[in-house]
């Protein structure tokens, strides 16, 4: 099968639920595989808007022998959630848990309120569980000492996240959190979980059987997942270590490649699988399947641009993350705060060009090309791989 049309995943809809907006907002649908299992997608609307526009967060209910959520949506979809299986016909205490994709606000923002109405059992990788914690002692000197270890990189300005995210925080830190670890772990039978870090260091695939890839934000159509930066951390170091002591086993752009290159493992050991992505499924008036190989193929090849596009403007003399991003990046996708997340992503990419030896840091934090060119060699070493778990 080839699923990188939207008409081979429209194969798989046995039901449009709730039909939604041309973006997917409220779009409820039930999928069936050919084994029978069924697949339950529940788009809740998400925070982005604009050029930044990921389209809403698709939570999905695998109808499994012990059937489970995956994902909870932003702050304040618990109850809307909640209210999306029981039009799908689904009794959410029927469920056996939900599992979070990984620990961003839009996957994890509602967990706090759908566990309040369902008394669902969480289950996300181990590292969820320690940054969503509160570690006074231990936070960055200012107003994040309320924050748990997760935002402490936040790049967004104190005026947001105290106004938008601290009612967030407060209640997702008392959650119990079932903890599963590293590599790859047996759910149950026949359904696996991957952890595959460098979007968010917690990051989790989990393939049922082999005939479905529920990704999160690792792989999505038509937008690059945002890569996370090495340098982040060094800020949560003192609550990670000493169960993690390398930055780059979980963070970073060569750890995100490598991550995608063991999605392509997979997509060859399972040819036939349907991809099911957190966001842009449906987006646009149409649906957008993937083929994971090639998907994961262009994702690469975008990075590799990126890098060589980077090159090409410090050729011209040092600049800042700020400098580089103004020149890389469309004015429209600066707008607001997107010049911090597009600045973000270059020094993703500046970190690895270190790396393969193209680029230096100077004083200033300008960064300088030194003249060779070796990054996508560097790239194509990149060996597929999962961190190994830890005690």
């Amino acid at each position: 099968m080839n699923s990188n049309s939207g008409a081979e995943l429209k194969r798989y809809i046995k039901e449009i639920i709730a039909p939604g907006d041309e973006n997917g907002n409220g779009r409820v649908v039930r999928f069936r595989m050919s084994s029978g299992l069924e697949i339950i997608g529940l788009p809740t609307k998400n925070f982005y808007g604009g050029q930044w526009d990921l389209g809403p967060t698709w939570n999905y209910v695998v109808l499994a022998d012990k059937p489970f959520l995956v994902d909870a949506g932003r702050f304040g979809q618990g109850k809307k959630l909640v209210g999306m299986m029981q039009a799908a016909g689904i009794n959410p205490a029927d469920l056996t848990f939900v599992l979070i994709s990984h620990g961003h606000e839009d996957h994890d923002g509602g967990l706090a309120e759908l566990v309040k109405f369902t008394h669902l059992k969480v289950k996300a990788h181990a590292i969820y569980e320690l940054l969503i914690r509160k570690y006074p002692a231990d936070a960055p000197p200012g107003p994040k000492e309320n924050f748990p270890a997760k935002c402490w990189h936040c790049f967004m300005p104190e005026s947001f996240y105290t106004a938008n995210c601290l009612g967030y925080h407060r209640v997702l830190q008392q959650l119990a959190v079932d903890s599963i670890g590293s590599g790859e772990n047996e759910l149950m039978a026949d359904i696996r979980s991957f952890h595959l870090p460098g979007h968010s260091p917690d990051c989790l695939a989990l393939l049922l059987g082999n005939e479905a890839l529920i990704v999160g934000d690792i792989v999505l159509p038509d937008i690059s997942p945002w890569p996370t930066c090495e340098n982040m951390f060094d800020v949560v170091a003192p609550v990670l270590e000493p169960r993690y002591t390398d930055p780059a086993a979980i963070f970073g752009l060569p750890r995100y490649i490598k991550s995608l290159r063991k999605l392509r493992e997979i997509a060859f050991q399972h040819p036939d699988l349907a991809v099911f992505p957190a966001h842009r499924i449906y987006y646009g008036g149409q649906w957008n399947g993937m083929d994971l190989a090639e998907r994961v193929d262009e994702l690469i090849a975008h990075h590799v641009q990126r890098c060589g596009a980077i090159l090409d403007i410090l050729k011209n003399g040092p600049k800042t993350d700020e400098q580089i991003a103004r020149e890389h990046f469309d004015r429209d996708l600066l707008e607001g705060f997107g010049s911090l997340m597009a600045a973000t992503e270059v020094v993703s990419h500046c970190e690895l060009l270190m790396k393969s030896g193209d680029v230096t840091i100077l004083n200033e934090n300008k960064y300088a090309a030194t003249g060779s060119n070796h990054f996508e060699t560097y790239i194509n070493g990149l060996k597929p791989e999962m961190p190994e778990n830890v005690n």
